[in-house]
């Protein structure tokens, strides 16, 4: 058996509900959605930083979603610790005995999330994600062992799709080898009789 279950995000997740001062941030631990990049792409260091206040104190391992304009997939791995403000979703996990903090963070960086979040933003010209909704996203957790044998291979094929030290290396091995298939398949004659 797998022990795979059907969850809420609420069930093994919330949001994140500590402060910190914004006086404590700099550049490279403060993240708006100004400096969330699109399309799953991490982070930039932020060209603002508040200097007063007190914001929402993000952790190592903590899943930051932009809230603004959903369909933009504004989603960040914290790996380290900082502030963000209200626009952006601090998901913080409950209990690390039941989910690992990059399996929650491949599922919420899925198409389904993002179509789901959608589904439920309002208003036109840009959109807000429904923080109640998201909280209410439902999928599939196996078990933490399934769930890092799962981590390391979209890690793999993360690094073969971004990383170019590791992919291209890997299209050209892949080349070399149809390339030489082929060479072999076209010096290959039959004997006419």
């Amino acid at each position: 058996m797998f022990g795979y279950a059907n969850v809420l995000l609420s069930d093994i997740a919330e949001y994140q509900k500590e402060r910190i001062d914004a006086s404590l941030l700099d550049a490279s631990t403060y993240v708006g959605v100004d400096n969330l990049l699109q399309n799953k792409a991490g982070i930039k260091k932020s060209e603002y930083v508040p200097t007063e206040g007190r914001l929402i104190n993000y952790h190592k391992g903590d899943v930051l979603i932009g809230n603004i304009r959903p369909y933009l997939r504004k989603i960040w791995l914290a790996k380290n610790d900082g502030g963000t403000n209200g626009d952006v979703l601090d998901i913080t996990i409950k209990n690390n005995q039941i989910v690992t903090s990059k399996f929650l963070y491949y599922v919420l960086s899925s198409e389904s999330f993002f179509d789901y979040d959608m589904q439920y933003a309002k208003g036109a010209k840009m959109p807000r994600g429904d923080k109640k909704a998201v909280m209410n996203y439902t999928f599939t957790i196996p078990t933490i062992e399934r769930q890092k044998e799962i981590v390391a291979i979209l890690d793999k094929f993360d690094d073969l799709c971004n990383d170019l030290s590791a992919g291209i290396p890997a299209e050209i091995e892949a080349n070399q080898k149809r390339y030489e298939y082929y060479r072999n398949q076209l010096l290959t004659f039959k004997e006419l009789k």
